[in-house]
């Protein structure tokens, strides 16, 4: 089986779950005050430590862990809009997370502005800038596209966004550039940032947010105070220490010959989104006149598997963010190769199986 869907999710690796078996000998609610919940209230904080320097957090910042990427997203949209005299910024490109959350504020008479793409997936900075004022009360940028690997500079999002807009806060998304790039989290000076353990081969069903200045944030979650009363509820320990028994194992790689490969060897028309300015092992390219999902049926009965965008998207249609950048008929045959540890040859087999199964479905329709 060759598995080039990493972007949906990726496999629990075997230290990571073995931390989890472990840790969940520690079954003591954090919360209470006895010897053993105080050295599972320690598993926490020493996590929450980790990630801090880990990814260079600012002095002062703090992690929260959440039951999921999803939630650290939704928890900082419900946690800075609040005025409708305000101004609130989101990128085109973002996750369902943050867009559908978005539109629901919409619904609710806010002020939502959408910033477009450019070509590859990333954000059109040029048209931010244009949005940025003194009303601008949060930007929300996703830091690598997971439907084409665009790479957003936050660092200049946030530097253009404070000197534009300076009481605006800055999010950003970070699921997808965890593991594929080097992250500062102080030198970029983002107010929150999201990331999540299923994509790095943790488990799923933990996540975590970091938050710059916890004097800037409103809870989302309320109940018994836990998270130094960010977030309410019993945490996940054996989740928790997974995920960082799995970001002790990331090692950032080049992917850029196994790009390449891919390129090299499809024999058949079609439009190539994720450009230079995209991480390499996320590639999302697009066929004319033919179904992705149908494509990826064909692929998965020759023990390949790849994706047809976000899988929080596969059931919803067309795809969102692939439809803002290419015509219907390129759209509709999106396929986005999501890969790790795999070899040249693969990636050249891949090609050549996609370019075969594109040729097979065309082939079919014009009986």
């Amino acid at each position: 089986m060759l598995y080039f869907d990493n972007a949906s999710t990726t496999k629990i690796s075997k230290s990571a779950l073995n931390a989890y078996i472990n840790s969940s000998e520690n079954f003591y609610n954090p919360s209470a005050l006895y010897a053993q919940a105080l050295e599972s209230k320690k598993l926490i904080e020493d996590a929450r430590s980790f990630l801090i320097k880990y990814f260079k957090g600012d002095k002062n910042s703090s992690f929260i862990f959440t039951g999921c990427a999803t939630e650290a997203n939704n928890t900082v949209l419900n946690s800075c809009i609040t005025r409708k005299d305000k101004k609130y910024i989101i990128s085109a490109g973002e996750h369902s997370s943050i867009h559908n959350t978005a539109k629901s504020y919409i619904e609710k008479g806010f002020n939502i502005k959408f910033i477009p793409l450019l070509s590859n997936g990333g954000i059109n900075i040029e048209e931010l800038k244009k949005e940025l004022d003194n009303s601008v009360a949060l930007v929300s940028c996703i830091h690598v596209s997971n439907e084409t690997g665009a790479i957003n500079d936050i660092k200049q999002i946030v530097d253009l966004t404070k000197s534009l807009s300076p009481n605006a806060l800055v999010h950003s998304d970070g699921v997808q550039a965890v593991g594929k790039l080097n992250i500062d989290l102080k030198d970029s000076g983002v107010d929150f940032y999201t990331i999540s353990a299923h994509k790095i081969h943790g488990p799923k069903g933990i996540g975590a947010l970091y938050i710059k200045n916890p004097n800037k944030f409103k809870p989302f979650i309320l109940g018994g105070g836990q998270e130094k009363n960010l977030r309410a509820g019993t945490e996940n320990i054996p989740a928790i220490v997974s995920f960082i028994e799995a970001l002790k194992e990331v090692k950032i790689k080049d992917y850029s010959k196994h790009k390449k490969a891919i390129m090299d060897n499809l024999k058949v028309d079609y439009i190539l989104i994720s450009d230079m300015y995209c991480v390499n092992n996320i590639i999302s390219v697009c066929f004319k006149g033919v179904r992705a999902e149908t494509i990826q049926h064909i692929l998965e009965n020759k023990d390949i598997l790849v994706g047809t965008g976000s899988a929080c998207n596969s059931r919803a249609g067309i795809n969102r963010v692939i439809s803002q950048l290419v015509n219907y008929d390129y759209a509709i045959g999106a396929i986005r190769l999501s890969f790790e540890d795999v070899s040249v040859e693969d990636c050249k087999l891949v090609a050549a199986e996609l370019s075969n199964a594109v040729d097979e479905y065309k082939k079919r329709i014009n009986k």
